[in-house]
């Protein structure tokens, strides 16, 4: 490999190492907003975030893996492969967490729906007025 080579690959490890920092914090982000129930909004745009940081990072691995020997070759797939399995354990984990809290929201709302029970208007007035006391007149 030649120098120019070389230092591209240097630089280009060092970019993946910060963005591998970035994707396991975005990844502990996640986690602690789900451990403490936060609301599906946030958990979704920090999923989308993390999403953003992974292609980011995917993006980087494939051209690390153009610049490598072959000798190296398989220890960067198998820390990239590692890295691929976190985002997709949280990937799915943050699916059904906004999913369980969005069908959760459903059934709340429905279950909190008042109760409109209508009647035939003859029913209700026959009912009400069945419900009256009855006066009676005397008659001199």
């Amino acid at each position: 490999m030649n120098a120019a080579n070389k230092a591209i690959l240097e630089r280009t490890k060092k970019t993946r190492s910060v963005s591998r920092s970035l994707v396991t914090k975005q990844i502990n982000k996640l986690e602690s907003e789900i451990s403490n129930t936060a609301d599906k909004t946030t958990v979704h745009e920090i999923y989308m975030q993390l999403i953003s940081k992974f292609e980011e990072l995917s993006t980087l691995d494939k051209e690390i893996e153009n610049l490598i020997d072959i000798e190296s070759l398989e220890k960067e797939i198998v820390t990239r492969e590692e890295y691929r399995d976190k985002f997709i354990i949280w990937k799915i984990r943050a699916e059904r967490y906004v999913e369980s809290v969005s069908n959760t929201a459903i059934q709340n709302s429905v279950e909190n729906q008042p109760q409109n029970i209508t009647l035939p208007l003859n029913s209700t007035v026959s009912s009400v007025l069945s419900n009256q006391p009855r006066v009676y007149l005397n008659s001199h």
